[in-house]
């Protein structure tokens, strides 16, 4: 009898173990996928036509991200090549696995490399590729659902509920049943009747878990609801580049099977090679502030090297905007506003600079289809300054985290 003692102790130690290690990692789980946003990938952003929102919100992506654009192009709207990729490489290393308590125990500067996100992003437009990568990287943000006290003692209650008391009962119901006397006349009866009661508190206890996972998803809902506008800087630095396929002519000859002397040719066309060109590069700051809890206002500053598309060389590019946004965390519009300066020296010209201005304006807005889908939209009426002439450009993309 000492053996199956020992055996029903040893059994629902385990089973207390399991339960409790599977409600910190769901509490753990439900800290690190709190995301106030799932803004389009800073290589969009270096591509300019891929995004409907040029000034994106703070998101602490902990897993990678996937986007899609689509553009309006000469075959209509779709979905190739306006794809990108986003990843955070130090927070996968070091903090993807462990506990979140191990975040909270890291170096102020160690959790701001955590947010280093990089990107890569295709665009065609202008009869031409695009490919374009990106780093960007937190400064500042007013709130870290995984540095918030207040918000992480909420997920452990709510992840904790009435399944411990319940674990600690049918604890004592393995080891009573184990204690039965198999001698006892009426063993068979008992045993039944207690496999009945393990099997009743069991299915209590899937009840109680299934009531956790409802309230660690409601006390994750209420602090997006109430953060998602919270105020942060965010600086970020990225490449363009146009790549096309380089098409190899190849060429065979041989004698004429019908006419002696006569030698025939035949080409063959492949495209087996890539050709990339280092077009440009950017760095931009960019950030917000939230006013209540349903106004954002932010802004960015950005500085560039981008091809011209009418002078075909190198220039600057200085840009600055501004963007309002209302709404909540599930839906919000925006009304965004941005000036570009572009100066190109002119090939056909030594000395002489061809100068552009534009306005954009930009109204859309997103939509969190789901906690890991988001679909932002926007209408773009691009003026020259300069000439008068516009440009009116319908975006939609959507981002999902792929967890």
């Amino acid at each position: 009898m000492h053996y199956k003692l020992a055996f029903a102790f040893l059994l629902a130690s385990r089973l207390l173990l399991a339960q409790n290690d599977a409600s910190a990692g769901s509490a753990s789980r439900v800290a690190k996928s709190t995301e106030f946003a799932i803004p389009s990938s800073p290589a969009f952003n270096m591509l300019n036509g891929n995004t409907p929102s040029r000034i994106e919100r703070y998101a602490s992506l902990h897993d990678v991200k996937v986007d899609w654009s689509l553009t309006n192009g000469q075959a209509g709207y779709t979905l190739s090549p306006g794809l990108g990729l986003e990843v955070q490489p130090v927070w996968m290393l070091f903090f993807d696995r462990a506990a979140a308590a191990k975040y909270r125990r890291a170096a102020p500067i160690v959790r701001t490399l955590s947010t280093l996100s990089l990107s890569a992003g295709t665009n065609g437009s202008n009869s031409r590729n695009w490919l374009a990568w990106a780093a960007k990287i937190n400064l500042y943000r007013q709130h870290d659902p995984l540095n918030d006290p207040q918000f992480l003692k909420e997920v452990e209650q709510a992840s904790k509920v009435k399944k411990d008391s319940l674990l600690k009962v049918v604890g004592g119901q393995y080891n009573q049943r184990h204690r039965l006397n198999k001698r006892d006349k009426d063993y068979k009866q008992q045993y039944e009747g207690l496999s009945d009661t393990i099997e009743t508190t069991l299915y209590n206890i899937r009840q109680a878990e299934r009531e956790q996972g409802q309230r660690l998803v409601e006390a994750r809902e209420q602090y997006v609801s109430e953060h998602w506008n919270a105020s942060y800087l965010d600086f970020a630095f990225g490449r363009l580049l146009r790549y096309e396929q380089i098409k190899t002519v190849i060429a065979k000859t041989y004698e004429s099977p019908t006419v002696p002397g006569q030698v025939d040719t035949v080409s063959f066309v492949t495209q087996n090679s890539l050709k990339l060109d280092q077009q440009g590069y950017g760095a931009w700051l960019s950030g917000g502030i939230g006013l209540g809890r349903h106004v954002m206002l932010s802004g960015m500053l950005r500085y560039a090297k981008k091809p011209s598309v009418l002078a075909d060389t190198i220039g600057q590019q200085l840009s600055f905007g501004t963007n309002f946004r209302y709404g909540s965390h599930r839906y919000n519009f925006f009304i965004e506003t941005f000036y570009d300066q572009e100066s190109y020296p002119l090939s056909e010209a030594p000395g002489l600079t061809l100068e552009q201005k534009f306005f954009a304006l930009t109204v859309g807005g997103d939509w969190r289809i789901s906690h890991n889908v988001m679909l932002s939209f926007g209408i773009r009426r691009m003026k020259d300054l300069d000439t008068g002439t516009f440009l009116l450009q319908p975006m939609i993309n959507i981002n999902c985290m792929m967890r």
